[in-house]
């Protein structure tokens, strides 16, 4: 479990060397076990447990040595906690116990020196580069007392190892927020592998078959008419299975349309499917079906297509800097998500055959044609779902 509030788990830890509970002052009475008032929860449950060891027959513990016991006096010093003597103890029961009462003291002071919050940037020292600087931003506290990171993955701190902490306040917190964000997305080798919890965040936008009759019909008479984009993203919001068909993804595939990224961004339509090596997205941009892909004179590419290329370089940028907040929406992102873009109708005098394969090849950005997705969910019945995929030979291994 986790707090959001310090003073929640402080109060908390400190249950643990405020006294004996009623309960153990109870049994101790019955076993006519002298209790001081002060003596520390665990440390009262070692005490009661060593009493009825052998009664019970429960498993003995050993003795301690000497640098067990240099290492709790360490910890005991740091908050200025008594201790008994190495031979009071005795067993390594009651130490454990007299550790968890040290290390809870500890704790407490820390979070009482951070005051830590959710959203402060907590900065640490790399286990293994002990002369480099670690950067977390908190999302949760522990009921151990440890700040939980953004990002998962097991990143977290004890409040002890917290060199400095940077409150949002701070001038410097919107630039070690940018370092903490940075991390988190380095140390996620897998970013793909989403959780259950995360793919449910989906349902609502899962597309459950493919392209109907109906779909083809719709999108048929859509663009006979359409003169602009809107049209186009209209019919697409109503039958999204003509999107989802074009990817591949045994394990589900999902279309997103109008998603903010941002206070600058919206793309048109994100597509992410699930294939036996994770969940992946594509970025997809619309322009007119009337728009031309190359220019009349020159053959290069169109302002039009330029403009959506540039709005996919655009949002990858954006989610380069802002990857980790993306993932909370849109699980398993990542930077060099694929684009495509859909514009125009196919045309003997606009062919762009070489720009679309310079583009899949070097930028991961797939041109196609309203025509060629029609075409695609006509052929739904006939063919497996994936087309995009292979053509661009970018098939996962399950296909």
């Amino acid at each position: 479990m986790a707090e959001t509030t310090w003073q929640v788990v402080a109060d908390e830890l400190r249950h643990l060397y405020a006294g004996p509970t009623a309960e153990q002052f109870a049994l101790a009475d019955t076993l006519m076990i002298p209790l001081a008032a002060d003596t520390p929860t665990p440390v009262t449950a070692a005490l009661l447990r060593a009493q009825l060891t052998k009664p019970l027959r429960l498993r003995e513990y050993p003795g301690i040595d000497d640098p067990e016991y240099d290492y709790l006096a360490s910890v005991a010093a740091e908050t200025s906690l008594r201790i008994p003597a190495i031979e009071e103890i005795g067993s390594r029961n009651l130490l454990d116990a007299w550790l968890e009462v040290a290390w809870a003291r500890r704790t407490v002071h820390h979070l009482e020196r951070l005051q830590p919050e959710v959203g402060d940037v907590a900065v640490t020292v790399r286990r293994r580069k002990p002369d480099e600087d670690r950067y977390g931003q908190i999302s949760s506290i522990s009921l151990t007392g440890q700040l939980n990171f953004r990002g998962g993955l097991g990143r977290r701190a004890w409040p002890h190892t917290v060199k400095r902490l940077v409150k949002m306040g701070d001038g410097d917190h919107g630039e070690l927020l940018t370092k903490a964000r940075e991390e988190a997305v380095a140390e996620d080798r897998h970013p793909e592998r989403v959780s259950n919890r995360e793919l449910a965040l989906l349902d609502t936008w899962k597309v459950p078959r493919r392209p109907s009759l109906a779909d083809c019909q719709a999108f048929q008479e859509a663009l006979d008419k359409a003169t602009a984009e809107r049209p186009m993203q209209v019919v697409l919001e109503n039958h999204p299975a003509l999107l989802a068909n074009v990817i591949a993804g045994h394990h589900g595939i999902w279309v997103r349309s109008q998603v903010r990224l941002g206070d600058r961004y919206v793309p048109d339509f994100l597509i992410a499917s699930q294939t036996s090596e994770g969940l992946r997205w594509h970025l997809v941009e619309l322009e007119s079906p009337t728009a031309r892909l190359t220019n009349v004179g020159d053959h290069r590419e169109s302002p039009t297509l330029r403009h959506a290329i540039d709005q996919i370089q655009d949002w990858r940028e954006w989610l380069k800097t802002n990857l980790l907040s993306a993932r909370a929406a849109l699980p398993g992102i990542t930077v060099d998500a694929r684009g495509l873009i859909i514009m125009g109708r196919e045309d003997v005098t606009d062919s762009a055959r070489e720009i679309r394969d310079r583009r899949d090849a070097n930028d991961r950005i797939s041109i196609r044609t309203y025509d060629w997705l029609l075409r695609a969910a006509m052929k739904a019945e006939t063919t497996l779902p994936g087309l995009l995929d292979t053509e661009t030979g970018d098939l996962s291994r399950d296909w």
